[in-house]
C-alpha cells in the first residue's frame, strides 16, 4: 500500500480548493489500515508464504512537477534481492459502496484466485469479475519484472484527489472484507 496523498486536490470540485493537500482517508490511508491490521490478525505458523507488509511512498506525485507515478514502488522492485512469487497492492479499498473490479494490468490469474477466495467468503457482490479500469499504480514496477502483481483498487471512489477525500468516508466493514480476503490467501484458507 502506500502511505502518501497528493499534495494538491487537482479534482476538486471548488477550483479554489485545487492548490490544497488531499486529506487521503481512502487514497493512502485505507490500504495501510488493511496491511496495520494484517500484521496483528496474520498467524505466522499459518502462513503459506514468506509476507512483506511493505508501505510505499511517492505514489501519489504523478504528474505533477515532472514525478512520475509509484516511485517508491518502481525504486523497490528495481533493487529487489528476491523475487517475490507475487504482489498485493491495496490502493482505495475503503468506500463505504465498495465494488472492487479486475484491473486490466494485474495478473489474471492471481485476480482469479483472490476474486474466487471473495466469493467464497461471501463478498461477491463487492469483489467483481469483470474488467473496469487499466491502471498504472504500484503493481506496475512488479508486473514489468515479470512478477505476477494485482491492483486491489475500486476506482469508482468519487472524492478522489479531492479535499473530500477524508475518514468519515471510509467504511470499516470495507476494510475488513479485504483484509478477510488476503489473510485467507496468505493462511491458505
Amino acid at each position: 500500500a502506500h502511505y502518501d496523498t497528493r499534495r494538491v486536490a487537482d479534482h476538486d470540485p471548488d477550483p479554489a480548493k485545487r492548490t490544497t493537500p488531499v486529506p487521503g482517508g481512502n487514497d493512502g490511508a485505507s490500504g495501510v489500515a488493511v496491511l496495520l491490521e494484517l500484521a496483528e490478525a496474520l498467524d505466522p505458523s499459518q502462513l503459506q508464504y514468506e509476507v512483506w507488509l511493505t508501505f510505499f511512498d511517492a505514489e501519489d506525485n504523478g504528474d505533477l512537477d515532472g514525478w512520475d507515478w509509484s516511485a517508491g514502488a518502481t525504486y523497490m522492485a528495481e533493487n529487489l534481492v528476491e523475487t517475490p512469487y507475487f504482489v498485493v497492492i491495496v490502493d482505495m479499498i475503503g468506500d463505504a459502496d465498495q465494488q472492487i473490479y479486475w484491473e486490466r494490468n494485474s495478473d489474471p490469474v492471481l485476480l482469479d484466485r483472490i476474486w474466487s477466495l471473495a466469493t467464497t467468503l461471501g463478498y461477491e457482490q463487492y469483489f467483481v469479475p469483470e474488467y473496469r479500469w487499466a491502471m498504472t499504480d504500484d503493481h506496475t514496477p512488479f508486473r514489468q519484472r515479470g512478477i505476477p502483481a494485482v491492483d486491489l483498487i475500486d476506482f469508482d471512489y468519487p472524492y478522489w484527489h479531492t479535499t473530500q477525500d477524508t475518514a468519515d468516508k471510509v467504511s470499516p466493514e470495507a476494510l475488513e472484507r479485504v483484509g478477510r480476503v488476503l489473510q485467507a490467501m496468505l493462511q491458505g484458507e
